[in-house]
Formats: structure tokens, sequence, C-alpha cells
């Protein structure tokens, strides 16, 4: 029962995150009626205001979604931080934030590599993926839709996931099942079966890192470097050999630096 309950528990960061999104979508959505109703027909700076936030509207409303979390979410991280026993924090070195930068670079391109391989296997498939990164702003990325991809998607994330998820999670089960647990939620959160695959994978990489470090700030950076080297690919014809060269050299620069 205290299982149940705790599994429970760890699916309220992500229901109050999607309350939010829910709530404040409804709310925009209302607001862009009703400025379209103002402006109707008049021309001016009123319908260029309207016409940018009906272009840039989901990526200036998904930074705020994730701001007003991150206010929730970090009183209530900090508060289950109080509740622990144990509450050790392990300092990281200059050495630690260029491998952890590093390995996002390399999981990013062995992702993509894999992404390569899967587009000649199911078309049709990755099409309709394709079509939710242009949703994105991957292939073009503006000031808001790389805002968001790069700074608030990674810190949110994080908080909720690899923080208050695995935390909860941590409270009834051994971490390699919390670890599991959280990174399936993440890959769930996503809404598609391609990019749920590969957050997965990820997701259980960034619960390592927070298991080794003890802090936060190390899957945010390695989350980070995920996404902005998603969208630095996204807009640079790099093929699947480059790809390949790509994470045979990190992977070897990662050994060099891995801890003795």
């Amino acid at each position: 029962m205290k299982k149940w309950k705790t599994v429970g528990m760890s699916l309220m960061p992500v229901c109050v995150w999607l309350f939010l999104q829910i709530l404040l979508s409804a709310g925009f959505s209302v607001f862009l009626v009703l400025l379209s109703v103002i402006f109707q027909n008049r021309g001016g700076l009123g319908t260029e205001i309207l016409g940018y936030l009906q272009t840039q509207g989901v990526y200036i409303l998904s930074c705020c979604i994730n701001g007003i979390f991150l206010v929730i979410g970090i009183f209530w991280y900090r508060f289950l931080q109080k509740k622990e026993k144990n509450t050790e924090v392990r300092g990281m070195d200059a050495k630690s934030w260029l491998r952890l930068l590093l390995l996002g670079l390399c999981l990013q391109l062995a992702v993509s590599l894999l992404l390569f391989g899967a587009q000649m296997l199911f078309p049709k498939t990755m099409e309709a993926y394709g079509q939710v990164l242009e949703s994105l702003g991957v292939n073009q990325p503006g000031i808001w839709s790389a805002l968001y991809v790069g700074i608030f998607a990674p810190v949110t994330e994080e908080l909720i996931f690899r923080g208050l998820t695995l935390k909860i999670l941590c409270q009834s089960f051994s971490f390699s099942v919390a670890n599991v647990m959280q990174a399936l939620y993440f890959a769930v959160i996503h809404g598609n079966l391609v990019q749920g695959l590969y957050a997965f994978g990820i997701g259980l990489v960034l619960g390592k890192i927070v298991k080794k470090h003890k802090n936060l700030k190390g899957a945010v950076v390695c989350h980070f470097a995920v996404n902005v080297s998603g969208l630095l690919l996204g807009s640079i014809p790099l093929g699947p050999g480059g790809m390949a060269v790509g994470v045979v050299v990190l992977t070897g620069i990662l050994v060099l630096l891995r801890d003795r």
C-alpha cells in the first residue's frame, strides 16, 4: 500500500505541471480571441502584436508555464530535501562540467545517428516525428523557441523528473527501480513514440548523474547540452558519417576525462 501511495505522489509534480499548461493555455486562447476581436480590420501596431503572438505565442506561453512551475517546484524540492536524513552535496570541478557538456553532445549525436537509420526503416513514423520537431522550432529556432528548448525545458524537466519525482520514488523504492520509473514518466510525457524511446534512455542517464553528484546541477547541464546541440544540429548539414565520427571521438574524450 505504501508503494502505491508513493507512486501516486510521484505523479503529482507532472500533474501540477500539466494543470498549469491546461489552465494557462486556455487563458491565452481566450486572450488571443479578445485581441482578434479588438484589432480586427484595424491594422497598425495592434495587428502586428496579434500576429506576433499567434506565431510565437506557444513558445512564450511555454516559457511562462515553466517559469511559474519553477517557483512552485523549487520550494517543493527544498521541502523534500529537508525531510532527507542524508543531505550530502558533492562539489563539481571544471572537469566535471566539461564532461557533462560533452556527454550531452555525445548523446545528441548518438540519438541523431539512430534517428537517421530509423528514417530509412520507418519513413512514415519519422515523418510525423519531423513535424513535431518543426512545431518546436528546432529547424528554424527563434528567440523564444531557443529560450524554451535551451533553458526552460532542461531546468524545469530536471526539477520535475530527476528532482521531485525521483526523490519521492526513492522513499519507497531502490534507486534502480525509481530511476527506471522516472525515466518512463519522462518518456510518456513527450507524447510520441520516437521521442519517448530516446527520452527514456536519456532519462536513465540523467538520473545516474543526479545519483553521482547528489544534486540537479549536473543533470541540468547535460540536458542543456543535449537540447542546445539538437538546435545547432538542426541547422548544420552533418551526415551520418560525421555523426558517427563525432560519437567515437567524444566517447574517447569522455573515457580520458573519466574519474580515476
